[in-house]
Parts: structure tokens; sequence; C-alpha cells
């Protein structure tokens, strides 16, 4: 992915692939961010780049995280971008359909800087 292809629709999402997953997944820019209203900088785009291409390390952890709490595997259903272009850490959610909680899924954020799982939770975690 270059930052040419970062373009969000009107409805500030577009679609992304990661290897780990055979469909695509919604990249949502939380609405709630200043950035919303913004032209995005290639500094941001750069981060998102970055933040996609390290999906073998937070895909592992949030299935990990799944698994432990309901012995079964997740299908990630979108990436919320959580962080301004300004903020120094650079945090996003993942939204996990899981058959075992269809009603509320699963929902965490995780920091870039070092991969801790920051909060986690139903579905709205990913996103509030």
């Amino acid at each position: 992915m270059n930052l040419e292809a970062i373009k969000f629709d009107d409805d500030l999402e577009m679609s992304v692939f990661i290897p780990e997953q055979e469909a695509s997944i919604r990249l949502v820019l939380s609405d709630e961010l200043a950035l919303a209203d913004e032209v995005m900088a290639n500094d941001y785009k750069e981060k998102i780049i970055h933040m996609l291409r390290l999906s073998a390390y937070w895909y592992e952890l949030a299935e990990k995280r799944i698994f432990s709490e309901l012995s079964m595997m997740g299908q990630l259903m979108a990436i919320y971008l959580l962080s301004e272009q300004t903020s120094s850490d650079f945090i996003f959610g993942l939204l996990f359909r899981v058959d075992a909680e269809v009603e509320h899924g699963r929902g965490m954020k995780i920091s870039i800087e070092g991969m801790p799982i920051i909060d986690y939770g139903d579905a709205d975690r990913a996103f509030c």
C-alpha cells in the first residue's frame, strides 16, 4: 500500500486487506476526531501503512486474547483509527465478529508503541 491508496469515502471508511484474513476489512476514521474534518497529512498516512504492515503482530495478539476468553477465533470486521494527527501515540481499535458473541462481538484498542492491548471487551471497545 502507498500513500495515494489511503483515500477515505464520505463515510470516513475504506477497504483494506491484510495477509491474515482473506476478506476485506473496513478501515474507519473516527468521526469524533478533528482529523475527520482535516486534510490527512502524509505522516499520518505513513502511520496507517506502518500499522497495516505490522498486522502479523497485532492480529495474533488479538486472536490470542479472544481465544483466551472464548476458546474460539473471531473474524476481523473493522479497524478504527482513534488518534489525532498530532498525537505522539497511534492507537487503533479492532472489531471482531465472534460466533459465541454474535450480538456483542469483541473489540479492543491497541497502541502501536509496544503493542499493548489497552482496552478489551464488547465490540464498542474498538471505537468508544
